[in-house]
């Protein structure tokens, strides 16, 4: 279950890279990309310690 939580945080990851946006509307986005990949980094780090959710 883990590992399919990764795929799809990098999943949401892409679709807001891959969407336009400018000024502070991009600074949100580009805040949301940051903290999406904390939250896989977390779950990877969980996963090498054999945690499962």
């Amino acid at each position: 279950m883990t590992e399919e939580l990764i795929k799809e945080v990098k999943h949401i990851q892409k679709c807001l890279i891959n969407k336009e946006m400018s000024g502070e509307e991009w600074e949100e986005k580009m805040e949301a990309v940051r903290k999406l990949e904390e939250v896989s980094t977390y779950l990877k780090d969980a996963l090498g310690r054999g945690i499962e959710f």
